[in-house]
């Protein structure tokens, strides 16, 4: 099975996310999709002003989903 990661930057204080953005890569197992978004998650909330981040309550959100036919 392949899996697809797709990663969404959300403001709980607004209660919306930003249209979601598809990872590159593909992805053998549910597991490495969702270590990979945590990773992800991490990296783009580290390159937010913290400042930004408080203020819009910004977190990310994200889906794994499974390729059809894989």
């Amino acid at each position: 099975m392949k899996f697809i990661l797709t990663m969404y930057v959300c403001s709980f204080l607004h209660q919306d996310c930003a249209p979601g953005v598809v990872y590159p890569m593909h992805f053998n197992s549910w597991h490495e999709c969702t270590m990979q978004a945590h990773v992800e998650s991490t990296q783009l909330l580290l390159s937010i002003p913290q400042d930004i981040v408080e203020q819009n309550r910004i977190a990310t959100k994200y889906t794994c989903e499974q390729l059809s036919g894989a």
